[in-house]
């Protein structure tokens, strides 16, 4: 389980890492070919930012629904072993009241 959240926790400091760097690039590399004149670099790197940021939205979405199904299997998992917990505090409670009982029953005699 550990090992599941260390992986995932790694994996969003490399989307937040792309977040955060990849939209100024691509502002960058529009603007520059742009003011400098060359139409035709322009209309690639326009063309190719709209890939990238498509392929990236897609991937992330699915990046996104593999991690969410990692976390409700995480919680049935954790209602398995607390509904594990609970039958064996409530079957030990039972024996406790059990003992308790026969113990105050050879008191009486």
């Amino acid at each position: 389980m550990q090992n599941h959240y260390d992986k995932t926790k790694q994996e969003v400091k490399y989307w937040q890492y792309a977040a955060w760097t990849l939209p100024f690039v691509a502002l960058a590399t529009i603007a520059v070919t742009y003011f400098v004149g060359w139409h035709t670099w322009y209309a690639i790197s326009v063309t190719s930012t709209v890939v990238v940021f498509f392929s990236v939205a897609v991937f992330w979405w699915w990046w996104a629904l593999d991690k969410t199904v990692l976390i409700f299997k995480s919680f049935e998992e954790i209602a398995r072993s607390l509904g594990f917990i609970q039958k064996e505090i409530s079957e030990t409670k039972n024996e406790l009241q059990k003992n308790h009982s026969d113990r105050e029953r050879r008191k009486q005699d």
